[in-house]
């Protein structure tokens, strides 16, 4: 991205700042690489990758199996899977019970922030009984419900006063 006069091209102009950063990340990226190079990790790790040496073979005489090892199936596949289908029910059955086991454990031993103890001590009800329902008339309940409350209202007869302001020129 240079500019352009003519036959003339001149390269951008970048600050000083720039190019000292730009400079800074360039050799701290190469002195990171060189120190990661020469560590032991780093050395440790490309021995792992050498898998051809007779050293580091686990058996003696190894190779890898061929198609012609593989085994013919000896049962039909519907008892296989009828078996496997049996086992795999069992677990899930299991697995459900261990699970409601645990709620009830779980719903039997956690406080729930129920009633506090101190209500239990002290008798204390927060409920009416229930003759105090029975005296309270259902007529006095609606009386209440039907009180409205209504005030005359008077009309502004009053014409509102626009008041306009002279603009001003600046």
């Amino acid at each position: 991205l240079g500019l352009t006069f003519g036959p003339i091209t001149r390269p951008p102009i970048f600050s000083l700042f720039q190019t000292l950063a730009s400079k800074a990340v360039v050799m701290s990226i190469i002195n990171s690489s060189r120190v990661l190079v020469r560590s032991a990790a780093w050395r440790d790790s490309r021995r792992l990758f050498s898998s051809s040496l007779v050293r580091r073979k686990a058996l003696e005489n190894w190779k890898r199996p061929s198609i012609e090892e593989i085994g013919v199936p000896t049962e039909s596949w519907k008892q296989v899977y009828a078996k496997n289908q049996t086992r795999y029910n069992l677990q899930l059955l299991a697995g459900v019970g261990i699970f409601g086991v645990s709620i009830l454990t779980a719903y039997n031993t956690v406080k729930l922030n129920s009633t506090p103890d101190f209500v239990h001590k002290t008798g204390f009800v927060t409920t009416m009984p229930a003759a105090a329902v029975e005296e309270a008339s259902p007529a006095e309940a609606e009386a209440v419900d039907e009180i409205a409350v209504e005030e005359p209202v008077e009309a502004v007869e009053d014409p509102a006063v626009v008041m306009e302001e002279p603009a001003v020129v600046i």
